[in-house]
């Protein structure tokens, strides 16, 4: 892992301004969230990351991502019920 920091800009109305921050955490109207953390994974990426629930939930969360234009890319978050394994 690089040492570089990845820095965080917000932007409003075409203004940037600098976030102190170590992760920043996207809040979906769904009440889903991920995390962009703040530490560059392979060569100049930033992370992505979805914190776990108790592994004994009866659900998890996975990350979609769809294509958009040639330059965009969506990313939401859903929730999947695990399977009942009977035995």
């Amino acid at each position: 892992m690089s040492a570089e920091r990845v820095t965080f800009k917000a932007i409003r109305d075409g203004v940037a301004a600098e976030i102190a921050a170590d992760a920043i955490e996207i809040c979906l109207p769904d009440g889903l969230s991920f995390r962009i953390m703040a530490f560059a994974g392979r060569k100049g990426s930033a992370t992505l990351h979805m914190p776990a629930d108790d592994p004994q939930a009866p659900s998890f969360d996975v990350f979609c991502v769809e294509p958009g234009a040639a330059n965009t890319l969506f990313v939401s978050v859903d929730r999947a019920q695990k399977r009942q394994i009977e035995g």
